[in-house]
C-alpha cells in the first residue's frame, strides 16, 4: 500500500490575509490617515485651488483597496525600525500640535503633521508586514501629499515663478508676430490696455491637476520607473505650454476685442486647456504603455535566443 504522506505546513510560509483581521492590525495607520485628512478637508472646503484633494482622497483608497488582494505576508513583528518610526511620528506630531494651539491650522503645520502621520504609518506597516509592507503602501499612501496645501514660502515660489514664465513667453511670442508688447512684473502691456497673469492664470491648478493624473495613472498603468516619470515630466511641460496658450490667446482677444471681451471667453478658454492637457496625459500614457509592451517583448525575444543559443 502507498506510505500516507503528511505535510506539516509552516505556518510562516501561509499568508492569512483575512481582511478584517489585516484592517484591524492597521488601525493605527487609518486614525492616523483619518486625522491628517480632518485637518486638510478645510483646505480642501475652502480654497479653490484645493478643491481636488477630495479626489486625491479617493483615488488614494482606491489604489488601496485595488492592491489589496497582493498584500505581504504579515509578519507582527516588533525590530528597531518600529521604534524609530514610531518616536519621530510621536514627538512631531507633539510639537505639531504645541504650534497649532499656539498659532493655528497653517500650511506649514499641515506638512509637519503629515511628516508625524506618515511616520506612524511607517511605524504600524513595519509591525505588521516588515519592510516589504512600508513599500507596498508607500504609493496609495505618500499619494496624499498632493492634496496638502504648499507652505506659504513654497507655494509664492511656485505660483511667482510661473506668473514669471507665463507671462515672459507671451510677450516674446506676442512681439514676434507685430504686436508690440511689454511685461511689467506679472502684467503685460497691450497697445489698448493691460492683462494680468494673475494666481488663477499662472497656471498652478492645472500643474496641481496633471501632476495627479501623470502619477495615478503612471503608477496603475506603467511598470517601468522610466516610462512613469517620463509620463510625469510630459505631463508637467504639457500643463505649462498649455497655459501659456491659453495666456496667449486671451491677450490676443483683448488686443483684436478689447479688454471687455477677454471676460467672456476667460472660462471657456480655461477649460479648453484642461481638455488640451488631459488628452494629451491619456494619449502619452497610451504611447508609453506600447512602448514598455514592446520592449517587454523584445526582452522576452532575446531570452529566449540567448537560452536557444546556450542549448547548442
Amino acid at each position: 500500500m502507498p506510505s500516507a504522506i503528511s505535510v506539516v505546513e509552516n505556518p510562516r510560509t501561509e499568508q492569512p490575509r483575512s481582511s478584517l483581521g489585516l484592517w484591524a492590525a492597521l488601525l493605527p495607520m487609518w486614525l492616523a490617515l483619518g486625522w491628517l485628512v480632518s485637518k486638510a478637508q478645510w483646505f480642501w472646503n475652502h480654497n479653490p485651488e484645493m478643491a481636488f484633494g477630495w479626489m486625491v482622497l479617493l483615488l488614494s483608497a482606491f489604489l488601496i483597496w485595488d492592491q489589496w488582494k497582493s498584500v505581504p505576508r504579515p509578519l507582527f513583528e516588533i525590530r528597531w525600525p518600529f521604534f524609530v518610526f514610531a518616536f519621530c511620528g510621536a514627538g512631531m506630531l507633539f510639537l505639531v500640535q504645541i504650534y497649532q494651539a499656539a498659532y493655528g491650522t497653517m500650511a506649514a503645520l499641515l506638512s509637519g503633521l503629515a511628516i508625524g502621520v506618515f511616520a506612524i504609518c511607517a511605524a504600524n506597516l513595519h509591525y505588521v508586514f516588515g519592510w516589504k509592507g512600508i513599500r507596498f503602501f508607500a504609493f496609495p499612501v505618500l499619494f496624499l501629499l498632493i492634496a496638502l496645501p504648499l507652505p506659504s514660502v513654497v507655494y509664492n515660489l511656485v505660483v511667482g515663478g510661473l506668473q514669471s514664465k507665463v507671462s515672459a513667453l507671451n510677450v516674446e511670442v506676442l512681439n514676434l508676430i507685430g504686436i508690440p508688447a511689454q511685461r511689467i512684473g506679472s502684467l503685460i502691456q497691450l497697445p489698448n490696455g493691460t492683462i494680468g497673469v494673475d494666481e488663477a492664470c499662472s497656471g498652478i491648478r492645472s500643474l496641481q491637476s496633471t501632476i495627479m493624473a501623470t502619477l495615478f495613472i503612471g503608477y496603475i498603468t506603467l511598470k517601468r520607473r522610466g516610462f512613469q516619470a517620463a509620463l510625469f515630466i510630459s505631463g508637467i511641460i504639457l500643463a505649462f505650454f498649455g497655459n501659456v496658450i491659453r495666456s496667449l490667446y486671451l491677450s490676443l482677444t483683448a488686443n483684436q476685442q478689447g479688454l471687455d471681451a477677454v471676460k467672456k471667453v476667460h472660462d471657456s478658454a480655461g477649460w479648453s486647456i484642461l481638455v488640451f492637457t488631459a488628452g494629451g496625459v491619456i494619449l502619452l500614457s497610451w504611447l508609453f504603455s506600447k512602448m514598455e509592451k514592446w520592449l517587454d517583448a523584445e526582452q522576452k525575444k532575446l531570452e529566449i535566443a540567448s537560452e536557444s543559443t546556450s542549448e547548442a
